[in-house]
């Protein structure tokens, strides 16, 4: 007797045993069905299978990495279909109306490797790039606050432009576009520093010496960039190499085209200072026509931020006077062994892809 009831608690056990082995069976096989048949993939999701379909594809074929800093490798979704590491556009959007095409460029960044999808489904979607974004969304103005088309590019100049970013979950304002870059400068308390300490033969004391390229703030700059804590790796990988302008010039210079500053450059460089032409320039007032006029703190949101803060442009008359923008907003001469706040400034890449933001302090923009 006591065997039969052991036997029929086993035949039981079976049962419900089989009974949740088909349930999972239905259910996995119900969703794989739904999931190749019939799930319609977003855009996005699209950008994201050709991303890992790239690194999937060059993680086998590593002979194709691009080989050298800043060298490019185009993949198409057709190279990616033909090494079936995804399936064509068409099966995951299930829309036999629409005709897409995509590429991912791979880009050497010191021997790591930014991934950058493009889809182009025509008028129905079409990635978007950073700056393409702003130049299609922000308008050029001739007066008042905003975006502006000055000395070939693209300059925000006022008291309130909406020109707030996050970056690496730190708040920056954009100061230009130029060329193949976003220019945003760190609006975050940084470090309260001496530009530069270093002996002055000229002063004959520890006064510093107002050369960036050997400046101690150069130091902390670079120390800045390589702070994973501060920008973090996958996030560094939007940043590109820029040549710093560090050409010195005069209190009573007025040029605001940059010729001073671009006189002399350090290439390649991840992270530096604003020059004083970039301050000068987003100023409206038009009395704003020297190195140290104080008008130039009018009509400038660079003016309002808290605390001195040092820019990368030292004087030309001497060697030991850098230009600082004060507490009060204006541009001034102090000697370089003074302390002044750090704020870097970054240069984001061209293929920098817009995410969302309208570029309020309550909206800033966000990239990838």
């Amino acid at each position: 007797m006591k065997d039969k009831l052991k036997e029929m608690d086993k035949k039981k056990l079976y049962l419900v045993i089989g009974f949740f082995v088909a349930i999972i069976i239905i259910l996995f096989g119900g969703a794989f069905v739904y999931n190749k048949f019939f799930y319609k993939r977003s855009y996005t999701e699209i950008e994201n299978i050709m991303v890992n379909a790239s690194k999937n594809y060059l993680a086998k074929n590593k002979n194709r990495f691009p080989k050298n800093y800043n060298d490019v490798v185009t993949l198409s979704d057709s190279d990616l279909v033909g090494a079936e590491e995804m399936d064509a556009i068409s099966e995951y959007l299930k829309d036999e109306t629409s005709t897409c095409s995509g590429n991912v460029t791979v880009t050497n960044i010191n021997g790591q490797y930014r991934y950058v999808p493009t889809l182009d489904c025509g008028n129905k979607y079409k990635t978007v790039t950073f700056i393409d974004y702003i130049k299609k969304m922000v308008p050029i103005k001739e007066n008042g606050t905003g975006l502006y088309q000055l000395n070939d590019e693209l300059v925000y100049r006022g008291d309130s432009p909406n020109n707030y970013i996050k970056f690496s979950g730190k708040t920056y304002r954009i100061v230009k576009f130029s060329g193949d870059s976003a220019v945003i400068i760190y609006t975050e308390k940084g470090s309260n520093i001496a530009w530069d300490d270093r002996y002055n033969t000229e002063k004959k004391m520890q006064m510093g010496i107002n050369d960036y390229s050997v400046s101690r703030i150069k130091d902390t700059v670079d120390a800045f960039y390589k702070d994973d804590k501060k920008i973090t790796p996958d996030n560094k990988l939007l940043v590109i190499a820029h040549n710093l302008e560090i050409g010195k010039r005069a209190s009573k210079d007025t040029d605001k085209t940059g010729g001073l500053e671009k006189s002399a450059v350090i290439e390649n460089q991840f992270a530096g200072l604003l020059p004083l032409y970039d301050y000068m320039n987003a100023s409206l007032d038009s009395n704003c026509t020297t190195s140290v006029s104080a008008s130039c703190m009018n009509y400038n949101y660079l003016s309002k931020f808290m605390y001195s803060w040092w820019t990368m442009t030292g004087n030309n008359q001497n060697t030991y006077s850098v230009y600082e923008i004060a507490g009060s907003g204006s541009s001034l001469l102090m000697n370089a062994g003074t302390n002044g706040y750090c704020r870097p400034v970054l240069y984001l890449s061209k293929d920098a892809l817009y995410v969302s933001g309208d570029g309020s302090s309550e909206n800033p923009y966000i990239v990838k």
